[in-house]
């Protein structure tokens, strides 16, 4: 069967894709390759140094690449061949991971250089990542898109409780070299399963955009999306306050004299609890409340158990607090990605998929950095108590940045924008372009009017203009004139494509208080360059 042949929706029923059926299980291995590398190297790192701060620094490290470049990456993955982009980064990261084994087994390793090699490892993931996601609607038909996103957290959460229990049972045996050579291994088999897929070919993404354009256009579609703002902003907020009881518990178990299979087992714990919400508990929530009610609930229970985590000694209790901590992350970080996912029209998604990720992966990067500061000031039980304070304040974020409205969207393409007849038809790059539509309203309409193309004036400009107004006319005041700028005439173009069926909705409510009897008339307007310094006129005297 092709890559993209429909299936029967539904998480597992994806899995009857074959393409998809040998990365899903080639992305799990390397998943568990990846949480048992970090259980390893974190836990290394306490060997090295006695040092929170460079402790904590490791998630730093290994975040703040993706937070640099998962822009370029997305735009990238909208322009080339995805699956070369995929494949690179999974060599280099091969290639960082050899080379930590031989220093490991040579004795040789430094804070500096698994600092160093958790950065590259952190490079990779910044190029995976988003590409993956925009790669994902080639493999996979659309129906299935969800199953396949389901799946996903799935593997994640599989190797988040297998990884560091793996981990800890290495590193009590034989040190942290098998660790780190058992994660070399498993970026083979992704590897081989894209080198051996034979992409079809297609056209260029993002409309021909060339990367930087395609980078603006990303930010800009952000910067006029409150949806994906507040998505971002409760994002941001509960991952910078979360990440502290994961960051310190490598600290907190060796303050309390436990060994590198008890940290193991607490982080197994921790994932076994994600991969339970995934399974049963997540999707009953779902039915039954709102993303605002979820988000709440969640948020309010991991910041009671981070506080409760400063009150236990004994290894089983903590392990039974970490169960339902990963549960609750789980719940709250799946809730979130859902949410901007549904606000993500296709033409956009890898981009906006890799600003999420920024602003993820930021928050864990400060987060991470900012609890360890604390801790050297104070101590880890302190720092826990302060994050899981901030978690409970993050709890009342809904109240200013609700997110309900994602599971309403209909950002499916309408292809509602008439065709242009023009009498001189512009090339691709000529511009700047403005449009400008006539409407024809009642006097009596017209704050209602003025409501309505408020909201038409956010979509232009997420959409690709740079600059929008509204006028009236003196001479007939019932006459408006919307007018808008964007960079080109491919441009104004992309603008066409990019209308989605919640666009058209808005449109359409603009359009229902013109009162004219034809329909509102649209122009096109090539602006000119009248900036050059004329000649001298002939016949003049100085």
């Amino acid at each position: 069967m092709s890559a993209t042949a429909p299936t029967k929706a539904g998480a597992w029923a994806v899995l009857g894709n074959r393409l998809f059926r040998s990365l899903w299980l080639a992305n799990v291995a390397s998943g568990i390759g990846s949480t048992l590398h970090d259980t390893a190297a974190v836990w290394t790192m306490t060997t090295l140094t006695s040092s929170a701060t460079l402790v904590t620094l490791m998630q730093t490290m290994s975040s703040l690449p993706l937070f640099l470049l998962a822009l370029p990456a997305g735009a990238l993955a909208d322009i080339v061949d995805r699956r070369k982009v995929i494949l690179l980064a999974q060599l280099g990261a091969l290639v960082a991971t050899a080379l930590l084994v031989v220093l490991s087994w040579q004795g040789a390793l430094t804070p500096a250089i698994l600092l160093g090699i958790t950065l590259v490892l952190g490079v990779s993931a910044a190029f995976t990542l988003p590409t993956w996601q925009a790669l994902l609607a080639e493999i996979v038909a659309k129906p299935d898109l969800p199953g396949a996103l389901t799946l996903g957290s799935i593997g994640v959460n599989i190797a988040r409780a297998l990884g560091p229990v793996i981990a800890g049972v290495l590193l009590a045996a034989s040190g942290p070299t098998a660790a780190f050579l058992l994660n070399a291994v498993s970026f083979i088999g992704i590897i081989v399963v894209l080198w051996r897929w034979r992409r079809p070919p297609r056209e260029v993404g993002a409309g021909n955009e060339r990367m930087l354009g395609a980078m603006v256009t990303a930010l800009r579609f952000t910067r006029h999306s409150p949806l994906i703002q507040a998505v971002l902003v409760r994002t941001a907020a509960f991952v910078f306050f979360g990440i502290a009881p994961v960051a310190l518990l490598p600290v907190m178990v060796r303050a309390r004299g436990l060994a590198a299979g008890d940290f193991g087992a607490l982080m197994g714990a921790y994932g076994v609890g994600g991969i339970l919400a995934a399974f049963g508990l997540l999707p009953a929530l779902r039915r039954r409340f709102t993303n605002d009610a979820i988000l709440r609930g969640a948020t309010l229970l991991f910041a009671g158990l981070a506080g409760l985590l400063t009150l236990i000694e004994q290894p089983v209790a903590l392990g039974a607090v970490l169960f339902v901590m990963g549960a609750a992350w789980l719940i709250t970080v799946s809730t979130l990605t859902v949410s901007g996912q549904s606000a993500f029209p296709d033409w956009v998604r890898a981009r906006s998929s890799a600003i999420y990720l920024i602003a993820f992966q930021a928050a864990l990067a400060v987060g991470a950095l900012a609890w360890g500061a604390v801790t050297v000031q104070f101590d880890a039980v302190t720092a826990l108590r302060i994050a899981a304070g901030g978690l409970a304040a993050t709890a009342l974020l809904g109240v200013f940045f609700p997110i309900n409205a994602t599971r309403d969207l209909d950002l499916s393409p309408s292809a509602h924008w008439r065709g242009h007849a023009l009498a001189m038809e512009p090339t691709d790059d000529a511009g700047p372009v403005m449009v400008t539509v006539d409407y024809e309203v009642r006097a009596e309409e017209a704050r209602a009017f003025c409501a309505a193309i408020a909201r038409l004036r956010v979509i232009r400009l997420r959409d690709g203009a740079y600059r929008w107004a509204l006028s009236r006319s003196l001479d007939a005041p019932e006459v408006y004139r919307e007018a808008f700028h964007v960079g080109s005439w491919a441009d104004h173009q992309r603008q066409h494509a990019r209308a989605t069926n919640d666009d058209r909705r808005v449109e359409d409510a603009v359009v229902a208080f013109h009162r004219g009897t034809q329909p509102p008339r649209v122009a096109h307007y090539l602006l000119q360059n009248v900036n050059a310094r004329p000649g001298p006129i002939k016949g003049a005297t100085s």
